[in-house]
This record gives C-alpha cells, structure tokens and sequence, in this order.
C-alpha cells in the first residue's frame, strides 16, 4: 500500500502517475542533464540571480566533493555500480544550501506535491530525473521485518469527519501515493521522535505508518 496527502488546493482522491509528466523528461534520455544544470533549473525557480545560483551551485558542490572524496571507496566496496556522478548527485539531495529555503530536497519536495504539479515537476523535471536515474542503481531496501515507518504530525481522518477540517482525509482501501520523497525508518522508535508534542502536553500527536513493499 502506498500513501498520499495532497496539498489543500487539490482533490484528495484524484490519482494520478509519474506517466503522465513522461513527455517533460524525454529530452533527457539521450543527453542526460548535469548535475550543475539540475541545480541551476531548480534555483531559478525560486527566482534568484544569476550570480546568487551560480553561488548556491558553487557551495552544493564543493560539500559534495568533500564527502565524495572521503567514502566513494567506501561506496564502490558496497554498490559497484555506482559511479562517482551517480554519488553526487545523491549526495546533493541531503545537502543544507546557504539559503535555507533552496535546499535541493526542500525545493523538489515542494514542488513535487504543489497544487500545480505540471508547473512543479517542471520546475524540477532535471533534477528529479537524474536522481531518480541515480537511485535506481541501488538496490532494493527490505528490512528484516519487512516494515518501514513514517509518521506525520497530522492526525488521519478515519470518519470523513465534516466538523474537523484539520484532520487528513483518508479512506481505507485507497490507494495512495507520497509524491514528495518520504523519509521512512525500519526502527519505529525514531519514527516517533518526529511526532508532534501537544503544547504544555507530554503526549506527542499525529500519524505513524507501517509501510510494507512488495518482494
């Protein structure tokens, strides 16, 4: 089963795929995008200057290089097939820009459950594909228990309950899908770390799913 909660402004059961954005990323499939130019599309979009992005890029990088050099042996003993390209661009996912805001994960998570999402995905159509080309070399994660946890800091709207506006809709049965990419543990103690403390409460509120994929 997977999940989705759409942003406010769209319609909670509308399902959608990958698929149909196919066409904003075959320009790519024979001339791959870099690196520099994923993060140069995506910084745009956040409508800064041109020597402010070259900056971000500049900074993005370096910290890449840095921990690259430090354990790309180290990855190439575990995932042989991941070339040094293929490591920085996952390594650029998790990195702290000097602007806040214009971390790469934070813009393409955005952008990925906006209420335009032909607009977002465009916004970062190179990024996205080269990460997801770069990603899909690793292989597949199950863990022991074959559960992974992810919780959110909402409560789920089990009732379709027309007074709690707050709470998120969900259906049982529905399938769903996180566009945004969904950080997940296979320990459920660190899950609840992220729950929500009620204020002047020691009680945390919110949402843990126990996520299972197919072997």
């Amino acid at each position: 089963m997977s999940l989705n909660f759409y942003t406010e402004e769209e319609d909670n059961n509308k399902e959608e795929s990958i698929d149909n954005y196919k066409d904003l990323f075959l320009p790519f499939v024979d001339n791959s995008p870099s690196l520099s130019d994923a993060l140069y599309q995506m910084f745009k979009s956040k409508n800064l200057e041109d020597e402010n992005v070259q900056e971000l890029i500049k900074d993005i990088m370096a910290k890449c290089k840095k921990i690259i050099d430090k354990n790309f042996d180290k990855i190439t003993k575990k995932y042989n097939n991941i070339s040094k390209d293929d490591a920085y661009i996952i390594c650029s996912y998790t990195c702290e820009s000097l602007i806040d805001y214009c971390s790469p994960y934070k813009i393409l998570n955005q952008n990925l459950v906006s209420s335009n999402r032909q607009n977002g995905i465009n916004n970062v159509s190179k990024y996205l594909y080269i990460l997801l080309k770069s990603l899909r070399k690793l292989p597949k994660y199950y863990p022991e228990k074959k559960f992974l946890y992810r919780c959110i800091k909402q409560k789920v709207n089990l009732s379709k309950d027309p007074f709690n506006e707050k709470l998120v809709p969900y259906e049982i049965g529905n399938k769903k899908t996180f566009w945004g990419f969904t950080t997940t543990s296979p320990n459920p103690k660190i899950t609840y770390g992220f729950l929500k403390k009620k204020e002047k409460e020691k009680i945390k509120a919110g949402t843990v799913f126990s996520l299972c994929g197919d072997i």
